[in-house]
């Protein structure tokens, strides 16, 4: 009996009785579910910057009457790196998409990265295998 293969991408292979993950195989019949889940990651660029300007907003606040000419300064760098980091943060986010299989019997398969329209395709593929299914 032949299989119909409906993705094959890398080491992949979704056909409409079993779905290959690498070395693992599933049995399409016991597939429970599977999603694509996105998470936004904190961009390391934007976290720093923020907190420098969090830092030098502090040490302008805690400036003493000698120094205090100078808080003015501190605290307009400090809103500026806040800002910043801010904008940093939303213009240029990075997202991880997580593909998640389970199985009736509590197996679970993940596959992170950063290529969403990939886990989407793979999803779809699993999706058409249960269609497919007598």
């Amino acid at each position: 009996m032949s299989e119909d293969l409906l993705l094959k991408a890398g080491s992949i292979e979704i056909g409409t009785k079993v779905a290959r993950f690498g070395s693992v195989s599933y049995q399409v019949a016991n597939i429970g579910s599977v999603a694509v889940y996105s998470v936004r990651r904190i961009n390391p660029i934007a976290a720093i910057v923020f907190l420098i300007g969090v830092a030098a907003g502090l040490f302008g606040f805690n400036l003493k009457p000698p120094q205090s000419q100078q808080a003015p300064i501190f605290l307009a760098v400090a809103a500026t790196l806040i800002v910043i980091g801010v904008i940093i943060q939303m213009l240029w986010p990075k997202r991880e998409f997580t593909f998640v299989l389970k199985t009736s019997s509590n197996d679970v398969q993940k596959i992170v990265s950063t290529d969403g329209e990939r886990l989407d395709a793979i999803q779809r593929a699993v999706e058409a295998a249960f269609i497919d299914r007598p």
